[in-house]
């Protein structure tokens, strides 16, 4: 079986928006409409930022997609490995990806168009996004408010201790696509 036999015959374009942030984080990207959620959640991981350090669940209308082997998780979480994107949203639906739960980062999953598959273009890609997402562990969205103001502010009590845990070099504005999009590639490109 070729690469492209098990990416499937269509993509899924998509619209990723971190809640509650302002000004708001987003990406836009391309993935294969085979991918299963728990491969959608790895890209998403590197599309963001976000270092897959804690739990995650997909919410398609009344159904919830999460890890199987999540003891905690109630009896009616469905197998994130085993469901597709081709399978549970067709164009113009939305789905919604919780990460970090202590955190509470939610986004929003639009499917802006499901096309064919160009096998010149990569299957997995950032098409365009903007903004850095937030650290990881910096208290939700009224942390990583309270991060960015007291990093603008020099004289704010915080400041000082804000950049030893987060570093100065952080800066929100940022979004490098084609260092995102070479790590994405490692997850398509046969070796």
């Amino acid at each position: 079986m070729t690469s492209t036999e098990r990416l499937g015959l269509s993509v899924h374009e998509l619209r990723v928006t971190l809640l509650d942030v302002s000004p708001p984080v987003w990406r836009r990207l391309r993935v294969p409409s085979a991918i299963t959620l728990s491969a959608l959640h790895r890209v998403l991981q590197v599309a963001l930022g976000w270092q897959d350090a804690h739990l995650h669940e997909w919410r398609i209308g009344e159904r919830t997609f999460g890890l199987s082997d999540e003891p905690s998780w109630g009896e009616d979480l469905e197998d994130e490995s085993s469901a597709t994107l081709g399978d549970l949203a067709p164009p113009d639906s939305i789905l919604h990806y919780d990460y970090d739960f202590g955190d509470g980062w939610e986004h929003l999953v639009e499917v802006v168009a499901v096309k064919a598959f160009d096998p010149g273009e990569p299957p997995i890609a950032v098409l365009d996004g903007a903004r850095a997402a937030p650290p990881e562990d910096c208290g939700g969205p009224s942390g990583y408010e309270h991060l960015l103001d007291a990093l603008a502010d020099e004289d704010d009590p915080e400041h000082e201790e804000l950049i030893a845990s987060f570093g100065d070099s952080f800066d929100p504005g940022h979004f490098d696509l084609q260092a995102v999009n070479r790590h994405l590639e490692g997850m398509w490109r046969q070796d």
